[in-house]
């Protein structure tokens, strides 16, 4: 991390391109990529959807540096912010504070989603509260939990057992920041929703705890430019929180968004993970056909653990 402060920003952009590369070549990285970005668009050609894989892995190992690069060069990065398309949206946020009411904004793995987190607390002053799961290696948690809360007024919550955490740091006007796209089983509170005409699963989390309350949501993602700064965009919900008949169709708005965001820069997403993992039961043929190879019909513990429930499912079957 010491040694990376010392880069210049331009070296280490070629560096990140460098390891990706690397990646790249790697089947377990290259080859899920590729699955991933060919499902999500069908319509591209082999070569495109290669070239949107590769530079996928490039834009993670960038990630990764500039995570490091910022704690050392904290006055540098907030310079290179274009935040034409964000700042009305942030300030819509800010006013729904004294209120006491806390905001969510939720984030795909796109771009540098660990700048769009530091931004809202670094740059507009958002007392924040984040979610992050914990590594098994200590010091590597230690270090990103260091690297979210280096701001200062930074809360992390960790996944496992955060739900009353997320709940006591939003009804203290905190805002709460969200990864949005990670697959939950729908015994851990987890919904499928459609993404790239596929169904995945997401966490209802932000839904429950902010749509009864009418909380405040945005979308947001910070995109890498040619010229070196990174163009922030947020957008807000078509409509209030309350006014969304259901937690599965906020979660899907949210959802919506957050595919609109992925398609302005495909490149910049995390493709590197199964993000198409689970085919639940009742998707049409031309769908199932459409997911990769690693895809797998769900368990039933994927549902639920109650041995009632499975009972009753094995007798069914």
């Amino acid at each position: 991390m010491k040694i990376t402060g010392f880069f210049s920003y331009s070296f280490l952009v070629r560096l990140g391109k460098f390891l990706g590369n690397i990646l790249y070549i790697f089947p377990c990285f290259g080859r899920l990529c590729y699955q991933n970005v060919h499902a999500a668009f069908p319509e591209k050609s082999k070569e495109e959807a290669k070239d949107i894989a590769r530079k996928s892995l490039q834009s993670l190992a960038l990630t990764c540096l500039e995570f490091l690069w910022i704690r050392s060069n904290e006055d540098e990065w907030v310079k290179m912010l274009d935040l034409t398309d964000a700042d009305e949206v942030a300030k819509m946020g800010l006013a729904c504070l004294p209120e006491g009411k806390g905001a969510i904004f939720v984030t795909p793995h796109l771009g540098n989603w660990e700048i769009s987190g530091k931004l809202l607390a670094q740059v507009y002053k958002f007392p924040m509260a984040t979610v992050a799961r914990t590594s098994r290696n200590p010091y590597l948690d230690k270090l990103i939990s260091g690297g979210r809360s280096s701001s200062g007024n930074v809360e992390i919550i960790y996944a496992k057992g955060g739900a009353k955490g997320m709940k006591s740091a939003l009804n203290k006007g905190k805002t709460l920041g969200i990864l949005i796209d990670q697959n939950v089983k729908l015994r851990h509170g987890g919904i499928f929703v459609n993404m790239f005409g596929l169904p995945i699963p997401v966490s209802r989390a932000p839904a429950v705890l902010g749509r009864t309350q009418n909380r405040f949501f945005a979308v947001g993602a910070s995109f890498r430019q040619e010229n070196g700064t990174f163009k922030v965009y947020l957008k807000t919900l078509p409509k209030p929180a309350k006014d969304y008949e259901s937690d599965e169709e906020l979660i899907q708005a949210l959802t919506d968004i957050s595919e609109e965001l992925i398609r302005m820069a495909p490149e910049q997403y995390l493709w590197m993970y199964k993000r198409f993992q689970y085919i639940p039961e009742g998707t049409p043929q031309e769908a199932v056909q459409r997911f990769p190879s690693y895809a797998k019909r769900p368990n039933k513990h994927f549902y639920t653990n109650n041995p009632l429930v499975l009972g009753r499912r094995k007798k069914e079957d």
